[in-house]
């Protein structure tokens, strides 16, 4: 896989139509040492939590290690609940970390397919970070509806919904990670997540959908750098 990452162009996983087989680049590619510390996904309205993850806050992990390799380390499973699918506003905050090299135009696409077929596409601009920064992103998502036959379908059919997330520091990619999603009809709106990885899974993590959104660093000078402009396209919106 070495160097055969550096063909892989923003243009090129727009233009995908399913699932990856295989992952695009290797760990190593992050050579800018850029950290997911923490994430935490909440319903906007109520405050409810959906889910939550820190280094002080590991999740349940479900891997073996007779067969574990470092493709383990950035696959997910989530379980959620169905009320998720169909949530007016969600809210997260992701915190990271920048190694001792500046990022320009760091970029996270995402793609989220039921199946085969695409059902959202997500395009995120996080703008440049100084180096040794910690940074703040908190953002407010208004999701919009999907259709509810598909959204049965997804809730039959647990993990045969997935996405891709590729990040992009200008137009090199430096990190891709895969997900697969389950939901389950539960009254409890605090939902356990289980993770098939090892040491390092934070490096995974990412909001899925944004509207409006805030950045802070820890230099202030470099605040208004940080800026995030998402951008939200999806075939199946009701």
């Amino acid at each position: 896989m070495e160097g055969l990452y550096d063909d892989v162009t923003p243009e090129m996983v727009l233009g995908l139509n399913g699932p990856t087989r295989k992952f695009m680049c290797p760990l190593s590619a992050n050579s800018f040492g850029i950290e997911f510390l923490s994430f935490i996904i909440s319903d906007y309205d109520t405050k409810n939590l959906i889910f939550e993850v820190s280094r002080d806050r590991p999740p349940p992990m479900d891997f073996d290690m007779q067969n574990f390799d470092e493709d383990s380390m950035r696959k997910i499973r989530y379980t959620f609940s169905d009320d998720v699918l169909r949530l007016p506003a969600i809210a997260t905050q992701l915190v990271f970390s920048v190694g001792q090299t500046e990022v320009n135009e760091f970029r996270m696409i995402e793609r989220h397919y039921f199946r085969n077929q695409l059902i959202k596409s997500y395009d995120f601009t996080f703008g440049f970070c100084i180096p040794g920064s910690t940074n703040t992103w908190d953002a407010v998502y208004a999701v919009p509806p999907l259709d509810e036959d598909l959204v049965a379908q997804m809730i039959a059919n647990p993990h045969e919904t997935q996405s891709d997330s590729f990040y992009f520091v200008g137009d090199k990619l430096i990190m891709h990670n895969k997900a697969s999603y389950q939901y389950v009809f539960v009254r409890a709106f605090i939902i356990t997540t289980v993770i098939s990885h090892a040491h390092g899974y934070l490096a995974r993590f990412a909001p899925s959908w944004a509207v409006t959104t805030t950045a802070t660093t820890n230099n202030a000078a470099a605040a208004a750098s940080c800026a995030l402009s998402p951008h939200l396209t999806s075939p199946y919106l009701s």
